[in-house]
């Protein structure tokens, strides 16, 4: 194999690569714990911003398994550090605008390079109402 070849095998890669270090490393990462009607738990790494005393999280595909889920199963947990809290989640495609200026103002540069790659055009903020 040519280096030529090499390097342009590479790109993808790093590419790939890059985006995945975004998402998962760069400012807080929660992780959502979701369940299906049979009672089968899922979880999902996910950015999560607070407006004042609110939770919110976003979908950018409306057609995601963990927002279907959420539909029909809304009590879910988040864990934020060590943290583990109970919450009721509720879709609110009427906040899309704010909820992004804030994930926008939260997660800077990595939000900004994500959004050139995946539009936010079409995002369902979530609202986490806390469960005592």
């Amino acid at each position: 194999m040519s280096l030529s070849t090499l390097k342009l095998l590479m790109i993808p890669i790093l590419i790939v690569g890059g985006l995945w270090a975004i998402r998962n490393f760069t400012g807080e990462v929660a992780t959502l714990y979701t369940s299906d009607a049979a009672g089968q738990t899922y979880t999902t790494r996910i950015w999560v911003v607070d407006h004042g005393h609110e939770t919110w999280i976003r979908s950018l595909d409306p057609t995601s398994p963990w927002l279907d889920r959420i539909v029909n199963q809304p009590d879910v947990q988040l864990r934020r550090g060590k943290t583990i809290a109970n919450f009721r989640a509720t879709p609110h495609a009427d906040r899309r605008a704010r909820i992004n200026a804030l994930m926008a103002q939260r997660y800077g540069w990595a939000e900004w390079f994500l959004s050139r790659i995946e539009t936010r055009d079409a995002a369902v903020p979530v609202y986490l109402d806390p469960v005592s």
